[in-house]
């Protein structure tokens, strides 16, 4: 989990989902504005996965990667897409990283 300071708040997500820019990769989509401090939300809704227990195991493992990242400025949404079978965390490293660069965010 990121720590609460960059974590996107309840108001936020609603600006960014209506005024954000959008990208799409092949597990995510990202909406972003730009803004000096970094705020991410990953988010895996119940279309992709009916199970709570792989909702949030897949929202874990898209913050471990943000953490890793260690993105230094913007406003960010990652929805999951749906998907034929689970992704692993290689995969989405790859996608996350190179949404960010399109994004100039990372």
């Amino acid at each position: 989990m990121l720590p609460k300071n960059k974590r996107v708040t309840k108001d936020i997500f609603q600006i960014i989902l209506k005024k954000g820019n959008m990208l799409s990769g092949s597990l995510f989509v990202l909406r972003y504005l730009p803004q000096e401090t970094p705020q991410f939300a990953v988010v895996a809704p119940k279309s992709v996965a009916k199970r709570a227990v792989l909702r949030n195991k897949l929202r874990r493992q898209g913050y471990n990667v943000l953490r890793a990242l260690k993105p230094q400025n913007g406003l960010a949404i990652l929805m999951y897409k749906k998907f034929n079978e689970v992704p692993n965390s290689k995969d989405i490293l790859s996608d996350i990283k190179a949404l960010l660069i399109r994004a100039k965010i990372l």
